[in-house]
């Protein structure tokens, strides 16, 4: 037999936002007037039904203090069993299912101090012995997977750009997959530093990617750059930007700053190029 509804407080709708943010449901499916067995089933159907409607019903009255009958305690009892076997899955198979297919190396040069500080909370901070730790790069992960299911890890170095590591730049270009290069259009001299990097680059590197074919061939691929522009106004004529992104063979972007989604989007872009270009060359 269907539930009767639910007539809501301010408070309780308000505790139920939050429950819904921290689960991923869209809040607009809670009103003043609630049908809670009707949003379990819903909510149950997006979790491809890994909790049950009861559990949810349950758990829903419980964020919102409304006493528990004897069943519904019993489901709440049956949820933290199966919460406590799912953590013990989890922590035996996380790893796992993060292998990767392929790892590629991206080199970010051009970063102003607090952009890296950015950077370096959006992605992954991978374990590093303190005899590797070198001074001058910065090293992070990003997960990426395509279409094709492929789980690719880029090993990301944000290059710093102080003078007094600039000797070591070259070193940290070799085995690079891909490059992104990022300046300031309001800026003369970070423009000017960035077509620096460019000629370093292409002395380490002649801008391609060597790779493996059948664990014993190598064979040089182009390596995709991207060349993005911050700011509002520009004060770099476009024909000089247009130039450089053509003699490097870059895909040009611009954003006012790199918390733009389209930031993070550019490696997901680059990890397909560079998988594209792998299976092209296998």
């Amino acid at each position: 037999m269907s539930s009767e509804p639910i007539k809501l407080t301010d408070n309780q709708i308000n505790k139920l936002k939050v429950f819904f943010k921290k689960i991923g449901i869209p809040t607009t499916e809670i009103s003043k007037t609630l049908k809670i067995e009707d949003v379990s089933k819903r909510i149950s159907n997006i979790y491809e039904k890994t909790i049950s409607p009861g559990q949810i019903e349950a758990v829903m009255r419980r964020v919102m203090g409304i006493p528990l009958t004897p069943k519904q305690r019993t489901q709440l009892y049956d949820l933290r069993k199966k919460i406590y076997r799912y953590e013990k899955f989890l922590a035996s198979f996380r790893e796992w299912g993060r292998l990767y297919d392929y790892q590629f190396k991206i080199i970010i040069l051009g970063l102003t101090e607090d952009q890296s500080e950015y950077i370096s909370q959006i992605f992954d901070k991978p374990f590093i012995a303190s005899e590797r730790d070198i001074i001058g790069v910065k090293f992070l992960t990003k997960l990426t997977e395509t279409f094709s299911k492929t789980l690719t890890r880029l090993q990301i170095w944000d290059v710093t750009s102080q003078k007094r590591f600039a000797f070591l730049r070259p070193q940290f270009y070799r085995g690079a997959a891909s490059a992104i290069l990022v300046f300031n259009k309001e800026s003369r001299e970070s423009f000017d530093m960035i077509k620096k990097y460019c000629n370093e680059l292409k002395e380490s590197t002649d801008l391609k990617f060597k790779l493996k074919i059948k664990r014993k061939f190598k064979k040089e691929i182009p390596m995709p750059i991207g060349l993005i522009a911050t700011g509002i106004n520009t004060v770099i004529p476009y024909e000089e930007i247009l130039s450089l992104t053509n003699e490097i063979g870059a895909s040009y972007y611009e954003m006012e700053n790199i918390k733009d989604e389209r930031f993070q989007q550019i490696f997901e872009g680059i990890a397909m190029a560079l998988l594209i270009r792998l299976q092209g060359n296998s």
